[in-house]
């Protein structure tokens, strides 16, 4: 379906997975000219983007300008935006007169609560999907669509190596999620399960202002913290060395989180804070344990019963294939 198409991208960079994105459609046929959707990765250019981004509006429209001129003489089939945090209406709809052929798409994968001005670029898409289930209900023009894994994790042995972790979390150390991994910690040291943690902030200059400013950071360490993110095959190798994965979505959104569709994939059980995990397909109570985010218990028995194998049709529907087949193609 993708052979001989041509698609301008826009997407942050994301730990990689805009790059995994990229290298998958031209695997699958397509031309893909990409781009990031910042105009710098700063932090402070992060942190204006988030304030307001208004601020440094003329940076902005001077970057998608030049991407516009660059791309003008361009017939592409599709333009297609991860998140679309930073354009500005007035520029994509200079993108969506110039490409007036080319399918307008959007994929949030985080939530509206996060992103609060992307409503404001809505009209200029011709389809909308997102991560998040309450944003689909809330939104008639948004489509439901949980994330994906990458081949990478489909390729992980089933088989856990018993001489490694019980359970693993690598993730990042957002305020909401830090004091709870401390939590979670202490029970696996009282239940003797043998773990492995790390926890990343993007910058120093987060972890200061945290504990400066945020109870839950008061007592913690610089050394409680890396700032510099594993690559993928570290996580991978990690997942692969573990019976059990924790994950610990942000109390902003509902949606699952990219950690949790790759555990899927690489066939791990599961504890997550995520209630709504309860609605999706792929839900066993034997793989995945659901625990209370104010009051964590763990029940050891879960660390003792094997994986529970799951339909393949719901397995292969998580792939990122499948995922990119119906951003792309499905109405």
């Amino acid at each position: 379906m993708f052979k001989g198409k041509k698609i301008l991208f826009f997407a942050a960079n994301f730990f990689g997975y805009q790059l995994e994105i990229k290298e998958k459609l031209e695997s699958l046929g397509a031309e893909v000219h990409y781009y990031d959707e910042r105009p710098k990765n700063t932090f402070w250019y992060k942190v204006l983007i988030r304030i307001n981004k208004k601020l440094i509006k003329r940076r902005i429209n001077d970057y998608y300008s030049k991407i516009l001129k660059s791309t003008e003489n361009e017939d592409y089939d599709f333009i297609f935006f991860l998140k679309a945090e930073v354009i500005l209406p007035k520029m994509l709809e200079k993108y969506r007169i110039e490409h007036k052929n080319a399918k307008m798409i959007l994929y949030m994968w985080d939530s509206i609560e996060n992103c609060k001005s992307v409503v404001y670029l809505f009209p200029f898409f011709d389809k909308i999907l997102s991560f998040d289930p309450i944003d689909s209900k809330e939104n008639k023009n948004i489509k439901f669509r949980p994330l994906f894994y990458l081949d990478d994790y489909a390729s992980i042995d089933s088989n856990f190596k018993n001489n490694c972790y019980d359970i693993s979390f690598v993730g990042t150390g957002h305020v909401d999620r830090y004091p709870l991994i401390k939590k979670i910690k202490s029970l696996c040291v009282d239940h003797g399960l043998k773990h492995y943690f790390f926890i990343y902030l993007q910058d120093s200059k987060i972890f200061l202002l945290r504990k400066l400013f945020f109870k839950d950071f008061k007592d913690s360490k610089r050394h409680d913290f890396s700032f510099t993110p594993l690559n993928k095959y570290q996580i991978i190798e990690i997942i692969k060395s573990s019976k059990v994965v924790l994950d610990i979505e942000r109390s902003v959104q509902c949606g699952l989180t990219m950690r949790t569709i790759e555990v899927l994939g690489a066939k791990r059980k599961l504890i997550t804070t995520n209630m709504d995990i309860k609605n999706y397909d792929f839900y066993d109570e034997k793989n995945i344990l659901i625990i209370n985010r104010n009051d964590p218990k763990i029940d050891i028995k879960f660390f003792k019963e094997n994986y529970n194998e799951i339909n393949s049709r719901i397995y292969k529907k998580y792939s990122l294939t499948s995922w990119l087949n119906e951003v792309f193609f499905d109405s």
